[in-house]
């Protein structure tokens, strides 16, 4: 695993919205790096866990990742490590167990609960975190799998299994996603006559037949955004319309306020929130926005940089951030593009980022520093 790579994903992948996929618990230790070696600091930014670790992630239900050697282990909040070093890839524990992979390129995925303990055979394609008591997994065949819906063949389909590993739903989905309030989407895939998407109870049973172009994200507050040709609006768990599908962009909900986009007069896209009803709330004027988190959401102005806004669409933090994370804990993890110069796997120069973290005036807890590994 190349660090680098990871760096540049950052920048590339990610939206403002984020530098860390999933929403994590509050946090009291935020992960810095230094001169190649990572350890965390509390909201004032004392160093309490030193760095010493090649790569070190948010914690999560108590426990954190870190990498040593370029392998995933865990640590726990006294940076004691509690599962050593082993895997060549893990994620996050949620409701008390953690996919890991001893080779995510080639290898099998399996679960770990807090020990350490292997509780679920690595035996899967690839595997996600557990939510409502359910993990998706995908499963492999060589000779092929019947895809039911498109009457075909495809070499993997998901399903989903419980804490014992069992199947729940079988597998027969091109894709699966986690379930949020008792509710999964799904999508058909893009076969011809399908690329629809749908909902599922735990069960496996369609709550809403596939008939929206996209159901972009998971449930957030009840809601997720779908589309109808161009047009993006909100439905709740059960697939009913709750704000019709009138804008040019939407995603997730957080705080009572969701993201939509508009086009203005020069057909440039704009995105601001509004709140459950659809009513405009943040009038939408930014090229892009994060989701609103501890009262405070990431916006970038066009041909800018990134700040914050409140509720009342006043600007508290000044736009001088090249990305930035949600605030958890206080504090916010941000990205300032360096003078030094990079090369990525196929040569391309890039500016090397610098981390740091600020708290909700914008004042650095953490300066930004090159992390260089």
């Amino acid at each position: 695993m190349k660090r680098i790579l990871l760096l540049v994903s950052t920048l590339v992948l990610l939206s403002p919205v984020n530098l860390s996929g999933q929403t994590k618990e509050s946090r009291e230790l935020f992960p810095v790096c230094e001169k190649g070696k990572c350890g965390y600091i509390d909201r004032m930014g004392k160093i309490l866990i030193p760095l010493q670790f090649n790569d070190a992630f948010e914690f999560s239900e108590g426990l954190a990742r870190v990498v040593v050697a370029d392998k995933f282990g865990f640590i726990d909040k006294s940076g004691k490590v509690v599962i050593r070093p082993q895997f060549g890839l893990a994620f996050d524990f949620t409701e008390g167990l953690a996919p890991v992979s001893a080779d995510p390129i080639d290898g099998k995925w399996g679960f770990v609960d807090k020990s350490g303990k292997t509780v679920i055979a690595l035996q899967f394609k690839s595997a996600k975190n557990f939510s409502e008591g359910l993990a998706p997994v995908e499963v492999y065949s060589a000779k092929g799998l019947v895809y039911e819906r498109a009457r075909s063949k495809v070499l993997s389909l998901w399903g989903y299994i419980d804490r014992t590993g069992s199947f729940v739903i079988p597998p027969q989905f091109i894709q699966a996603f986690p379930f949020m309030n008792g509710v999964a989407r799904f999508w058909t895939g893009a076969f011809v006559g399908l690329d629809k998407w749908g909902l599922i109870d735990k069960s496996g049973k369609e709550i809403m037949e596939p008939k929206f172009d996209n159901i972009v994200s998971d449930f957030r507050e009840g809601l997720a955004p779908f589309r109808i040709g161009n047009k993006w609006g909100f439905i709740d768990t059960m697939g009913k319309i709750v704000v019709e599908p009138q804008f040019d962009g939407a995603r997730e909900f957080s705080e009572g306020l969701g993201r939509v986009a508009m086009r203005n007069k020069a057909n440039i896209v704009e995105w601001g929130f509004i709140n459950r009803s659809g009513k405009i709330i943040v009038q939408p004027q930014f090229q892009d926005t994060g989701d609103f988190s501890e009262g405070l959401a990431w916006v970038r102005p066009f041909d800018s940089k990134m700040g914050c806004v409140d509720k009342s669409e006043n600007l508290v933090i000044k736009p001088k951030f090249d990305a930035a994370d949600k605030f958890s804990g206080g504090l916010a993890r941000v990205v300032i593009l360096g003078d030094k110069k990079s090369v990525d796997p196929h040569g391309r120069e890039f500016q090397t980022p610098k981390y740091g973290y600020i708290d909700k005036t914008g004042k650095f807890i953490w300066k930004p520093t090159y992390q260089e590994f």
